[in-house]
């Protein structure tokens, strides 16, 4: 009898009803979980609604806000929404102990140690962008606690520039180097409860830098980001159909990788003044990264393909030119690459190449660097991530752009 009380009270327990984009962020989740969302999106509630579910089945779960302050209205949310199913309520350590056996714990990670040592099912970090010790804390305290049930994990936030929580955001779009991560970004007139009109005076109230992070959910550029106009470039979807561009020039460019770094073959039409089609991989031998140059090159033809000498480019060089392709080498070096990466800075300002929507995140986070004795500027991603669609993409915009020798008659279908 006690289990079916239990049931019928579980059965009580009033769940959010979600709006369309909420429901498509809960039906897409994987693991690891990112979710940049604008200001009354909803988070709050879909984080809620999601927290609960391995709770009522049993398991321990946890819900983790920046301050002590910020628990409050959550601590208040949740208390309410299991009040049917709650045996035993800790109000001072923000516990609720389930009938069925689950736990809800609330933490402040402005001291995240006091988490260590527990065991989640699932783990929600909300408003993530404003915790400034995010990454020590998902690191050494947060990801522990998920071992034992294999659990999962949500970070939500309103973004605030690009900061930890957008390089986590960044991972979930590399569903090839992180297939564990998904993220997803919403701005607050995805909710369709929220009044258009009251956006838009919001809109012509704020500041636009302002607007476009609270309200568009956007991660605004640092000072001194180097690619931008990105929402206009970066518009590519899918890939061509290389009948697509009969009678068109085609080009590549190609960043070589192996182990930590990956390889990427871009391939563009000068015609059309973008990108057709790409490929992204690592962790494979020589032979098939040049087998997979290859099958591309064949579908393609392009009549010029630039690609990184330096390193293992080199003898990777050789044997394609052996094979009668089209290849041609370019050294990255102090001096070289600079002019590299700003051709393709005024290609994108110009509006003169349409790039991958998946190019974007390494575009948005590389960075330029001055030293401050010699005043020699350099160009390279953050640590810890990857720039091997930029250097493809800049290789690409090179063997187009730089007036190079053109066989008309490898033009595709002429």
């Amino acid at each position: 009898m006690a289990q079916l009380g239990s049931l019928s009270n579980i059965r009580t327990v009033k769940r959010p009803r979600l709006h369309p984009t909420q429901r498509q962020v809960k039906s897409e989740a994987v693991r690891f979980n990112v979710l940049c969302a604008g200001r009354r999106w909803g988070k709050n509630i879909l984080l809620r609604d999601i927290l609960v579910e391995p709770a009522l089945a049993g398991f321990p779960v946890a819900w983790m806000a920046p301050t002590y302050r910020m628990l409050g209205e959550d601590w208040r949310g949740i208390r309410a929404m299991l009040a049917t199913v709650t045996a035993n309520k800790h109000e001072d350590e923000h516990r609720l102990e389930l009938i069925t056996g689950g736990v809800m714990d609330m933490w402040s990670l402005d001291g995240p140690d006091a988490a260590r040592g527990r065991k989640y099912k699932r783990v929600v970090i909300n408003e993530a962008a404003q915790i400034a010790g995010l990454q020590d804390a998902w690191e050494q305290v947060i990801r522990p606690t998920l071992t034992d049930y294999i659990g999962d994990a949500w970070f939500a936030s309103t973004p605030r520039g690009q900061n930890y929580f957008w390089r986590l955001w960044e991972r979930g779009q590399d569903a090839i180097g992180f297939p564990d991560w998904k993220s997803w970004v919403y701005p607050t007139s995805t909710n369709p409860y929220i009044s258009a009109d009251e956006i838009e005076a919001a809109r012509n109230e704020l500041p636009g830098r302002v607007f476009e992070q609270e309200y568009l959910a956007s991660f605004i550029d640092r000072e001194g980001a180097v690619f931008r106009n990105l929402d206009a470039t970066c518009v590519v979807k899918a890939h061509d159909k290389p009948e697509q561009h009969k009678g068109h020039s085609i080009f590549a460019g190609v960043d070589w990788g192996k182990s930590n770094d990956f390889t990427v073959i871009t391939l563009g039409c000068r015609d059309c003044h973008k990108i057709v089609a790409w490929d992204r991989f690592n962790k494979i031998d020589y032979t098939l990264q040049r087998g997979r140059l290859k099958t591309l090159a064949d579908v393609w033809r392009p009549v010029r393909i630039l690609a990184e000498s330096n390193s293992i480019g080199e003898p990777n060089l050789e044997m394609l030119q052996r094979e009668g392709m089209p290849v041609e080498g370019f050294a990255t070096t102090a001096s070289s690459k600079p002019p590299l990466i700003e051709g393709l800075v005024l290609a994108l300002e110009r509006n003169e190449l349409q790039l991958p929507e998946e190019y974007r995140g390494e575009l948005m986070s590389y960075e330029l660097k001055v030293n401050p004795v010699t005043a020699r500027t350099t160009y390279s991603a953050p640590d810890g991530m990857n720039d091997d669609r930029v250097i493809s993409a800049a290789l690409l915009w090179r063997a187009m752009s730089s007036g190079g020798v053109v066989a008309t008659e490898n033009t595709l279908f002429d």
